[in-house]
């Protein structure tokens, strides 16, 4: 199954000003993306080291596709 990195929000790919979504939260072992909108809306528990986890390895993905 394909990643996507839409907004679980909005479903945009990218934040107004450009800047790609970012994983805010884990939930049933899944990603949670969010647009610079709804980051605060969607947000896990603050200090969760499961999302810091799965950012770090996001952005490794994004970096070996470019």
């Amino acid at each position: 199954m394909p990643r996507s990195r839409a907004c679980a929000r909005c479903r945009h790919t990218a934040s107004p000003g450009g800047a790609p979504t970012i994983v805010v939260a884990v939930r049933n072992g899944c990603d949670v993306y969010a647009c610079a909108e709804h980051q605060k809306e969607l947000a896990g528990p603050p200090g969760d080291t499961l999302v810091a986890l799965a950012q770090y390895q996001d952005m490794a993905r994004r970096r070996a596709g470019r």
